[in-house]
């Protein structure tokens, strides 16, 4: 029996808060220590903060899907998914790129022309550098919409999970120590495919009829980090499935607090913005003798600070603007051929 959907799931966007603050973590001690070097402090714990990219790969399943199954037609999709992507990233790449050319950031500076270049999003597969590290998840994520839609365009949505498989079965052979080319891995998501079906079969376990074919492949989907990741890291995704289906189905509903659902309000201009910008805001305290861990609590205001701009005042009046007039020119479409 189909259960009824919720029109907003705040534990989802809980999640996504949680995502959000996990990756920021990893970046201003564990990764920043790899690149510049901490002084003095101990950073290893936070190296669990880089799964959060994980976690936002499995909350894209999840909600990518729930959307092809409310959309009327294909541009429907198109329109949804350019207004909520776009606009704001092109601000968030701007603000960075004129901070980095602002304050310099050794290693992590590019050309104007590839920061142009940066706007269409895919420019990962044109080998340009990123304006700022954390956007090879962005190519990822087109990567993934690219293919989900093909499937909706085939009527295939059924039984996309199945099809998306032969991703994880690929990156269960590359895992292994088989020669995969790196074009084939990247177009197949080959190393993150197995979290955006989980999203999708957890999608489909609470709002669709129980099938065994779905659980399967989410059985499969979280054994194949055994070979991708590691067998210690098996324990660490069963438990992130977990945490994910028991937030979904509202079973954790005290995630859903005011902090956690402002952070996942804002957790894509908050990814897009934190990590150069950052980056700076601590060599600067560093520089001028000030305790790290003070640069890092600024980097961290700061960055949400500016993830709270972007949201206001670009994110949601483009997205409202934009579908907006997609719907003014449906309505006029219908009214000229009624």
């Amino acid at each position: 029996m189909k259960k009824k959907q919720k029109i907003r799931l705040y534990e989802l966007d809980a999640l996504r808060g949680i995502a959000a603050i996990s990756v920021v973590i990893y970046h201003y001690f564990f990764r920043y220590n790899e690149i510049y070097t901490h002084e003095k402090l101990l950073v290893t714990w936070s190296h669990w903060g880089e799964f959060g990219v994980q976690l936002f790969f499995m909350i894209s399943g999840f909600v990518i899907y729930w959307t092809l199954n409310r959309v009327k037609s294909p541009m429907d999709f198109i329109v949804s998914r350019f207004s909520r992507l776009y606009p704001v990233f092109w601000g968030a790449l701007s603000i960075t790129f004129i901070v980095v050319i602002l304050f310099g950031l050794p290693g992590r500076e590019v050309k104007f022309e590839h920061a142009i270049l940066n706007l269409l999003m895919i420019h990962e597969y044109l080998r340009i550098p990123h304006v700022d590290g954390v956007y090879w998840t962005l190519t990822v994520e087109l990567t993934f919409y690219f293919a989900i839609f093909i499937f909706y365009l085939f009527k295939q949505l059924r039984y996309v999970e199945v099809w998306l498989s032969i991703s994880v079965i690929i990156g269960v052979f590359k895992g292994l120590g088989y020669e995969i080319p790196g074009i084939v891995s990247k177009m197949f998501i080959a190393d993150y495919m197995a979290f955006f079906i989980a999203g999708i079969c957890f999608y489909k376990i609470q709002y669709e009829e129980f099938s065994k074919l779905t659980f399967s492949v989410l059985l499969i989907s979280l054994f194949s980090s055994i070979a991708i990741f590691s067998p210690s890291m098996f324990i660490f995704f069963t438990i992130m499935y977990l945490v994910f289906y028991l937030s979904i189905s509202s079973r954790l509903q005290f995630l859903a607090t005011k902090p956690f659902i402002f952070l996942g309000g804002i957790s894509y201009a908050l990814y897009l913005t934190h990590q150069n910008i950052g980056y700076i805001i601590i060599n600067l305290f560093y520089e001028h003798g000030v305790n790290p861990l003070l640069g890092i609590a600024t980097a961290f205001l700061i960055s949400i600070l500016i993830a709270y701009l972007l949201t206001k005042f670009i994110e949601k009046p483009s997205m409202l603007f934009i579908r907006n007039a997609y719907e003014d020119i449906k309505r006029r479409k219908r009214e000229r051929f009624a």
